[in-house]
């Protein structure tokens, strides 16, 4: 079995990666494949010891794999930045699902984006074979696994890599495909801070990688003037509203959600746009029909030209959804709905712009707090573009 060392600072007052060695025993409660395929790795298969110092002195190649899911994508990029700050001259790549590919293409943190789709059942395995032989193809010195929860399929995928890196979060399932571990107890309230850390362990200075995100300039361009032509009144603020349901399935009414909506347009002089995910286009479309002044309609094909039409607003309410966090990357006041359950499960990164209506299953939409939490986003949005 490989040494497994870290490079962390001294001063930290509990370990900040999980460090192994041959007297520790494999964790027991991992898959039957895992513990099986775990058992072969460690008796035939086990990879060259290194020096990890050196390791880090000579890095050409890294992979960065995050999360799956558009809100995956956008919490990789802080991860990206740090690797690309610690290895100027390297390639870096990101391994992400096919139809997430567009949301990190011609950023300029990524030299190559990698998209793949691995299909159920019986093609899966001979889909991830070959992916795992084109991931090798590059030899990667340095494989990042981003996953807050342990996978095995994808946890040996970043084994099949070859890097002599492979770093992740540590747990039941790790050992002995991943050999630079970050301790759970030190990953981070926000996803984005995973790849931080260890790209501070890596000792890359991770100062100011905050979540930030970044509409390429074109796009930019092309959402202000589609915005532009249909809401022609200068001084019209515009609302963006995501009607889909938030990720712990919480919702509110459609009907309650026209009454927010028009109530929010008519106080602040404002037109609305719905800003959401493709499956929940008919909900945007029952939305729309209840709406007491139509809102401003853009053919939205792709999740970047949603994100890129969310950079133009001044407002933007919704549940826990995953523009949310595009929305907090961006710096737009946001207003977001949700339960006491989703707001513990979903820690937001700590930014002023966020608003949070703390929902109640059951009990009447807080309606007059929800109209002093947006006084209060839009006021600092304004006070933040004055300064």
């Amino acid at each position: 079995m490989a040494v497994r060392e870290t490079r962390g600072s001294s001063a930290s007052s509990e370990p900040p990666v999980s460090q192994r060695n041959d007297s520790q025993p494999t964790v027991t409660k991992t898959s039957r494949l895992g513990r099986m395929i775990g058992k072969y790795v460690d008796r035939f298969d086990k990879p060259e010891p290194i020096s990890f110092g050196a390791a880090f002195e000579s890095v050409e190649r890294v992979l960065v794999i995050p999360e799956c899911g558009v809100a995956g994508a956008l919490f990789a990029v802080p991860t990206l930045r740090a690797m690309r700050r610690g290895f100027p001259q390297g390639k870096i790549a990101v391994l992400v699902r096919d139809e997430d590919k567009e949301l990190l293409e011609g950023s300029v943190e990524v030299d190559r984006v990698i998209g793949y789709s691995l299909p159920r059942g019986m093609k899966r395995m001979s889909a991830f074979m070959a992916l795992a032989k084109r991931l090798k193809s590059y030899r990667f010195d340095i494989a990042i696994l981003l996953d807050r929860e342990s996978d095995f399929e994808r946890i040996y995928l970043c084994y099949m890599t070859g890097a002599k890196i492979r770093a992740g979060l540590q747990g039941d399932e790790s050992h002995p495909f991943l050999n630079l571990e970050v301790s759970r107890r030190v990953s981070g309230s926000t996803r984005a801070q995973l790849g931080l850390e260890i790209a501070r362990v890596m000792g890359i200075d991770v100062a100011g990688l905050g979540l930030m995100w970044e509409v390429p300039e074109q796009e930019r361009r092309t959402a202000e003037q589609l915005i532009h032509f249909r809401k022609p009144r200068e001084d019209e603020l515009l609302i963006g509203f995501d009607p889909g349901p938030g990720r712990g399935g919480t919702s509110v009414s459609t009907a309650q959600q026209a009454k927010l909506l028009d109530q929010l347009c008519a106080d602040y002089n404002a037109r609305a746009i719905l800003l959401t995910s493709t499956e929940h286009h008919d909900q945007a479309k029952k939305l729309e029909s209840l709406l007491s002044r139509e809102p401003i309609f853009v053919q939205q094909r792709r999740t970047r030209d949603v994100v890129s039409l969310l950079g133009q607003c001044d407002l933007f309410v919704a549940g826990n959804t995953d523009l949310v966090y595009f929305a907090i990357a961006l710096g737009i006041p946001t207003v977001s709905m949700m339960t006491a359950g989703e707001l513990e499960a979903e820690a937001y990164p700590d930014r002023d712009c966020l608003e949070i209506i703390t929902l109640v299953p059951g009990d009447r939409f807080p309606i007059e707090e929800f109209m002093e939490r947006t006084q209060s986003a839009m006021l600092r949005g304004a006070s933040e573009e004055g300064g």
